[in-house]
């Protein structure tokens, strides 16, 4: 549940859920602006949190600093007492309360073991996705665990998907997320485990608790 001030304004953003937006009380209005990155000038890989922040102010851009967001097309509603909003996955989002409002948003996913997975690994939402887990990569960088990580990489993501979204990816899809995560890194083969580990080692989302 959020309660929030005339004017509260929420960063543009998004989320990796699909998520529904419910107003109780007041109004607010909300900008859409689709799954692409160019326009939208993401914060740099590494910042905290599950979420990926805009740097672009849309109710004041500055395009002499972000030219490209003149490009961006925008889905525009105000939203009323008793009416909600789906919001895809990865999709950027900026609310802006205009009245003291209350509202609930939730996050869901798909039924089966691998429809969510596989609708966000491919267009228009595999640019942002593949932004948000190098994010997640960056996020565990300087950490020592990252190399046991690194050795264990085709088990931990699996390990990683199925606990946030119990989500269980393809033979396929790991190939292409290892193969996403090398580039990134500039690596051409990964370490060696050392140690033989019972549970292959987490990726973890750092910054959870973390808000600008």
């Amino acid at each position: 549940m959020w309660i929030a001030r005339k004017g509260h304004y929420e960063y543009c953003h998004f989320d990796p859920d699909d998520g529904m937006l419910v107003m109780l009380k007041g109004c607010k209005r909300v900008k859409l602006f689709g799954c692409d990155l160019s326009t939208m000038y993401p914060n740099d890989l590494g910042s905290k949190g599950k979420t990926i922040q805009a740097q672009v102010n849309c109710n004041d851009p500055d395009f002499k600093v972000h030219p490209n967001f003149c490009n961006a097309v925008c889905y525009e509603c105000v939203l009323k007492p008793g009416q909600m909003l789906f919001i895809p996955a990865f999709w950027w989002h900026q609310v802006t309360s205009l009245d003291v409002c209350i509202s609930v948003n939730y996050f869901f996913g798909d039924s089966g073991e691998n429809i969510y997975l596989t609708k966000i690994m491919k267009p228009p939402q595999w640019g942002a996705f593949s932004y948000w887990l190098l994010n997640i990569v960056e996020q565990n960088r300087d950490f020592e665990s990252f190399q046991r990580v690194l050795a264990n990489l085709s088990e931990s993501i699996p390990a990683f998907f199925m606990k946030i979204w119990h989500e269980i990816p393809t033979e396929e899809q790991v190939k292409k997320l290892v193969i996403l995560i090398m580039n990134y890194l500039e690596i051409t083969e990964l370490p060696k485990e050392t140690i033989k580990l019972k549970n292959p080692p987490l990726l973890k989302i750092r910054g959870l608790l973390w808000r600008s």
